[in-house]
């Protein structure tokens, strides 16, 4: 059984991680709208790799909010 300091502790934490996620998200769509100045297969391959970050950050945003209720 936790007390109730370990359970808030417990919750900043995540909500410190959900918010540097959030955080790292609008950095990445930043980057992908910058890329956009890019030579075209410079441009293609960037964004792919972009997108797969987005997808692994937004699954980590659904699973932080989904532990955490």
């Amino acid at each position: 059984m936790t007390n109730g300091r370990e359970e808030r502790s417990v919750w900043q934490m995540a909500e410190s991680q959900l918010s540097e996620l959030q955080n790292m998200r609008v950095l990445l769509e930043e980057a992908r709208g910058l890329s956009r100045n890019l030579a075209y297969h410079r441009r293609a391959r960037l964004e792919s790799s972009i997108g797969e970050v987005l997808d692994e950050v937004d699954q980590q945003i659904q699973e932080l909010r989904a532990a955490n209720g």
